[in-house]
């Protein structure tokens, strides 16, 4: 049994387990801090995303000219090959031409606008994606609809998960008012909306309930890879370190003392001379074991003592 080992084994074993105790909770704040820093980068992907979106939104629709690989209006608009600097005005006999200009709704310039950055260097992707889509190119993948389901289920605004394929984040859209054209009775959309994209997805959604989500996908190292770039060398050798320092403690402060007033205790029990050594002791002395070599002697004194008025004799201790 443990109680049965030596108090330097003890000590031991009592060291290791509270420094697996601190490890996992290092472990554990370390792994909420990394998750939280990157829910906060995932946070500010959204916001970006909404905050394009409420751009369209205001203006109903943009339009873009020379761009006819995917669009939900066209219009061709005569303009001057030459005209006033501000180009507003054509000069007197200036050649007009015909230019094209196609229109995009909010979810269809923010999906471009995700293509365009899953094309880019940047290490953050995002897509917008809904239960019910309206293109079938939009439609969720596995982590997608696990948090459309929890969003819609739970009522919650934001989910997230941190896979071994990176950081996965969902924050829930809801149907505002400004879409219900286009997203909700499909024969009253817009017909160009029906033609593009037919009648069977993407129309049903009520203002105020959740019309989808802004995935963010982000890369994520594993815990062992970050937890390797914060504790160094240095730092191993600090807890080794500490655990060395303990056990010099514990055995010269506790376990040596102890030994040495364990063999004058059992010479003493034999009536032989023993050492308690207390002149090296004050007799204020706070340490435990100091007191209790003092009430040692004291005990010694008191059983001289009883043997002197039992035989007496004075013994020879």
């Amino acid at each position: 049994m443990l109680r049965n080992r030596s108090l330097t084994v003890q000590f031991a074993l009592v060291f290791l387990v509270a420094l697996a105790l601190v490890g996992a909770a290092f472990y554990l704040i370390l792994n909420r801090i990394y998750v939280n820093e990157l829910k906060s980068q995932a946070e500010t992907v959204a916001d970006n995303v909404d905050a394009f979106g409420s751009w369209v939104s205001q203006y109903g629709r943009v339009w873009v000219k020379n761009d006819d690989k995917s669009y939900l209006g066209h219009a061709s608009l005569l303009q001057p090959e030459e005209g006033t600097p501000d180009g507003t005005i054509p000069a007197p006999g200036a050649k007009l031409t015909p230019v094209d200009f196609y229109s995009k709704n909010p979810a269809l310039a923010q999906r471009e606008f995700s293509e365009v950055v899953e094309r880019s260097a940047s290490p953050s992707k995002f897509r917008l994606t809904s239960h019910n889509v309206m293109n079938p190119n939009n439609k969720p993948d596995g982590f997608e609809e696990g948090a459309l389901r929890r969003i819609r289920n739970d009522n919650l605004k934001e989910y997230y998960e941190l896979t071994p394929s990176g950081f996965r984040y969902a924050r829930a859209v809801f149907q505002k008012a400004s879409c219900i054209t286009c997203h909700g009775d499909a024969e009253k959309a817009p017909n160009d909306v029906k033609v593009r994209y037919g009648t069977t997805g993407g129309f049903g959604f009520k203002e105020g309930e959740v019309a989808g989500i802004i995935s963010v996908r982000l890369p994520a190292k594993s815990f062992w890879d970050i937890a390797l770039n914060v504790v160094g060398v240095w730092e191993l050798v600090m807890i080794v370190g500490a655990f060395v320092i303990s056990m010099l403690f514990i055995y010269y402060a506790v376990v040596a003392p102890v030994k040495r007033l364990t063999a004058a205790t059992q010479q003493i029990s034999m009536g032989k001379q023993a050492s308690l050594d207390l002149a090296s002791f004050s007799p204020s002395s706070g340490n435990e074991l100091h007191r209790l070599a003092f009430a040692t002697e004291r005990l010694r004194v008191s059983i001289n003592m009883a043997i002197q008025r039992l035989t007496g004799k004075k013994p020879s201790v």
